[in-house]
C-alpha cells in the first residue's frame, strides 16, 4: 500500500531530503555515487524509507522541493536515526504526528547552495521550515545546529548535501518534543491545566522540565488530579526557572519551582530529586529543546 501510494514524481522531488533518515546505500564516510541513484536504490531497499516517503508526500514536504531549487540539505549519517530513543522515530511516524515530522524534516533544509567552503562561523541559514540553524566552526571541525558535519559537499543535480552525525530536532517545541519522546500523559496533563501555551511560549532566561515519564502518571495514587488548579500546581512543581544542565547540579542543591517550593538534589550512584512529599531518580538527562532543558524523572512529584 505504502509503494503503491509514492510517485515516480514525489521521489525524484524528495530524492534529497528523504535522504535524512534510514538510508543504507549511502556511505557514512565516502558516497560515491549522485545522490539520486543512492536514494533509488535505498528506496528499493528500505521499507522505513518508503515509509517516510508516503508521510513526508502526504504532508506536502515533497511539493516544496518540486521545484530546481537550489537546496542544502544537511543529512544525518545512518548512526544518528538509531541513537534516538526508538519512541521518537515510532511516534513520528504516527498519523497524528505527520506535522511535526514534516516540521522537522524541513529543518534540515535550507533554500539555496551553500558549499562547504562557503559556510562561516557564526552564519546563521533560514530552513525552509522557517526557523533557523546557526553554523560553528572550530578547529577546522564545522557544526550545524549542533550536530557535526561529518562529509561534506555531495552534489546533486537541485542542490547540495551535507551529512552530520544528529538530527536536529531544534525546530520542536517542548510540548512536540515531549509528544514524540512518548511523555503523553505529560502533555495531557499540561492541557488540562491550560499549560500548553506558556510551555510553548517558554522563557527567554531558560527553564528545566524534570519530565515524568507515562509509567510515572499511572503511578499517582488515586491517578492525576483531574481540577485544573491543582493539576496546574503538581506540573508547576516540575519546573525551574532557569536552566540547570545535569553538569551543574550538586549534591543538596535546593531548586527553586514555579510552584515556589524547593526541590532537593541528591547525587550518589544516581541523580535524585526530592520535592515536599516525595522523590524521583533523574534520567535521562539533559536533552535540550530551544531555551528548555529537560531531565527525564521516574515519578510525578507531588505538593
Amino acid at each position: 500500500m505504502i509503494a503503491n501510494t509514492v510517485t515516480r514524481r514525489a521521489l525524484a522531488a524528495a530524492t534529497i531530503t528523504f535522504a535524512l533518515f534510514g538510508t543504507t546505500a549511502c556511505s557514512d564516510k565516502s558516497p560515491s555515487a549522485p545522490v539520486a541513484v543512492i536514494i533509488t536504490q535505498t528506496v528499493v531497499k528500505t521499507a522505513t524509507l518508503f515509509t517516510l516517503i508516503a508521510t513526508l508526500t502526504q504532508a506536502g514536504l515533497a511539493a516544496t522541493l518540486d521545484g530546481e531549487g537550489p537546496f542544502t540539505v544537511f543529512a544525518p549519517v545512518n548512526g544518528a536515526l538509531t541513537a534516538l530513543a526508538g519512541s521518537v522515530v515510532t511516534n513520528l511516524l504516527a498519523t497524528g504526528n505527520a506535522a511535526k515530522l514534516t516540521k522537522l524534516l524541513g529543518y534540515h533544509v535550507v533554500s539555496g547552495r551553500y558549499a562547504a567552503a562557503s559556510l562561516t562561523n557564526g552564519q546563521v541559514l533560514t530552513t525552509v521550515e522557517g526557523t533557523q540553524l546557526t553554523v560553528s566552526i572550530a578547529g577546522g571541525v564545522v557544526k550545524v545546529g549542533g550536530a557535526t558535519v561529518t562529509t561534506p559537499h555531495i552534489s546533486a543535480s537541485n542542490g547540495v548535501m551535507h551529512l552530520i552525525d544528529g538530527v536536529l530536532l531544534g525546530s520542536l517545541d517542548i510540548v512536540d518534543q515531549a509528544t514524540v519522546r512518548g511523555f503523553s500523559s505529560l502533555v495531557t496533563a499540561a492541557s488540562a491545566a491550560g499549560l500548553v501555551t506558556a510551555l510553548r511560549g517558554g522563557s527567554t532566561f531558560g527553564l528545566t522540565v524534570f519530565a515524568a515519564t507515562n509509567a510515572a502518571f499511572a503511578t499517582i495514587p488515586g491517578g492525576a488530579p483531574s481540577d485544573p488548579v491543582t493539576l496546574a500546581s503538581v506540573l508547576k512543581l516540575h519546573v525551574i526557572g532557569a536552566r540547570a544542565l545535569s553538569t551543574a547540579l550538586t549534591n543538596g542543591q535546593k531548586l527553586t519551582t514555579l510552584q515556589g517550593p524547593q526541590l532537593t538534589v541528591g547525587i550518589a550512584t544516581t541523580i535524585t530529586v526530592a520535592g515536599p512529599f516525595n522523590g524521583a531518580v533523574v534520567g535521562p538527562v539533559d536533552v535540550i529543546v530551544n531555551n528548555f532543558v529537560i531531565h527525564v524523572i521516574d515519578k510525578v512529584l507531588l505538593p
